[in-house]
């Protein structure tokens, strides 16, 4: 069945209507292709742990590869990593934005993982779509870019539809995403390590934790 799919104006974000519909969708593991500030991602509840497989399912990703997890806040991120004093400081920076902090999860944030992963991706992401789902699915999604395995992130609605149209159950389209994928920073420790230069250059991160 071909995905529901809502176009929105560049820059616009969810009426409420549409957030409500979008956020129960998730909320039951439904999988949604979403725009985020760096490129579309497809998501689905955390929680559950057969979205999480249907995702790795329809983008062949590699099952040793976890799923990031995008959040509203800073303060929900404390609820399921460890915080430390590392992650504070470049949270305080760059979230929301294109960051995303690997950390060891609390013991609640082991249900947003696989037990052979012993730490757990998080960001908050800043765009308002991204930002209305998370809010009216009130659940962290597990997140990945939209993709085929191998292939590039896809920064354009248009693309997105034509390559996820009868794989998935939503689609919001969003115009063009920001086009670059976010940086990775190892923070359970001192000093944090850049895992993936992305649209924060590691030059910013170290200019960050001095």
């Amino acid at each position: 069945m071909p995905a529901r799919i809502f176009s929105i104006p560049p820059g616009g974000s969810l009426s409420p209507d549409q957030a409500r519909e979008a956020g129960a969708a998730v909320k039951a593991c439904k999988i949604a292709a979403f725009p985020t500030d760096t490129v579309y991602g497809l998501g689905t509840n955390g929680l559950i742990k057969a979205g999480l497989r249907r995702i790795y399912q329809i983008k062949g990703r590699d099952s040793m590869k976890p799923l990031p997890i995008l959040v509203k806040s800073l303060e929900e991120a404390k609820r399921w990593v460890e915080w430390t004093p590392e992650a504070q400081a470049l949270a305080r920076r760059f979230w929301p934005g294109a960051l995303t902090l690997s950390l060891r999860p609390t013991k609640e944030g082991r249900l947003l993982t696989f037990p052979e992963f012993p730490t757990l991706a998080i960001r908050v992401p800043a765009h308002p779509v991204a930002l209305a789902l998370l809010e009216a699915a009130d659940v962290p999604l597990a997140s990945t870019s939209a993709n085929l395995s191998g292939k590039p992130a896809l920064s354009s609605g248009g693309d997105v539809a034509s390559a996820f149209e009868n794989l998935v159950d939503l689609i919001i389209d969003a115009g063009p995403a920001g086009g670059v994928e976010s940086t990775v920073v190892d923070a359970t420790s001192s000093p944090a390590r850049v895992l993936r230069e992305g649209r924060i250059s590691k030059d910013q991160i170290l200019a960050a934790r001095a």
